[in-house]
């Protein structure tokens, strides 16, 4: 397979919820945001790192300080912690558990798999991102950019998992504390 027919695949494809990925598989995948967009190109290359772990397990659940897309884009409202000084909070542990049920209710992932060697599908990986139109690749190496929050689909995740008055209050309050310090200099 070479990058035009992996870039094709990752574009055409059915994308799936994360929990369903292939959990014996690897090679090059897409991260497909809530909006139904491809935004990401990686790969997984070690054979104990499969799709669905990498993505289900980190993209989604991970911290947002590091490359784990899902977690780090939907740091927003409601969904929102701050892991290096809500240590321990419950507030944000509960804002946290709800942006991943948010990532996997309304995100999708595009998976290609391939049995070459850990280079081999490095250097594949980064041929088809050189090949990706940008809005494809927006979220490669993004720092600092992160989704307004999506409230109608909130809205309802809220209404769909029952929160209890004490979680909604919770997501509420981590809400407040992202709006203080991300929208005082607009």
């Amino acid at each position: 397979m070479n990058a035009q027919s992996i870039l094709h695949s990752l574009v055409t494809q059915t994308p799936q919820r994360t929990a369903d990925l292939p959990r014996d598989e690897r090679g090059i995948y897409g991260l497909i945001d809530h909006a139904g967009q491809l935004r990401y190109i990686g790969c997984t290359t070690k054979i104990a790192e499969n799709f669905r772990k990498r993505i289900h397990q980190r993209h989604r659940t991970g911290s947002e300080t590091h490359s784990h897309y899902f977690s780090k884009i939907y740091n927003t409202g409601r969904m929102w912690r701050d892991r290096l000084t809500q240590q321990g909070n419950p507030d944000a542990k509960i804002a946290k558990d709800f942006r991943s049920a948010f990532i996997a209710e309304y995100c999708r992932a595009v998976c290609v798999p391939l049995t070459l060697s850990e280079r081999e599908i490095v250097g594949l990986e980064t041929t088809v991102i050189a090949l990706a139109p940008p809005e494809t690749t927006r979220w490669n190496r993004a720092t600092s950019e992160f989704y307004q929050e999506p409230s109608d689909l909130v809205d309802l995740l809220v209404r769909k998992l029952a929160l209890s008055r004490e979680m909604i209050a919770a997501i509420e309050r981590q809400r407040m504390i992202f709006e203080a310090r991300f929208t005082r200099n607009c």
